[in-house]
């Protein structure tokens, strides 16, 4: 499992107080998308929203910044449904 283990009781302990039609809403700007299987007692929460890829040299640049993630209403997509190159940068 993840090293930042968060349990299916977890998540119903944090949210019990809460009605079942009460709308959830994600920090930033992640919308939900599904939730898999990854495999035994394990499920993975996805988001629509992919992670960028940061290379080392972004990272030893930026040791600010952990994850981005990226929205893909606008980017170009590849044969392998990969999306291409994106420029992340900082300022």
């Amino acid at each position: 499992m993840a090293e930042n283990t968060f349990t299916v009781g977890d998540l119903r302990r944090h949210l019990a107080y809460l009605s079942d039609d009460t709308k959830l809403s994600f920090g930033g700007v992640l919308t939900f998308y599904r939730v898999k299987d990854w495999g035994e007692n394990e499920a993975y929460i996805e988001f629509n929203e992919p992670l960028a890829d940061l290379s080392p040299d972004f990272r030893k640049r930026n040791p600010h910044i952990l994850v981005a993630y990226v929205n893909t209403d606008t980017t170009q997509w590849d044969e392998e449904g990969r999306v291409g190159s994106i420029n992340v940068s900082t300022r």
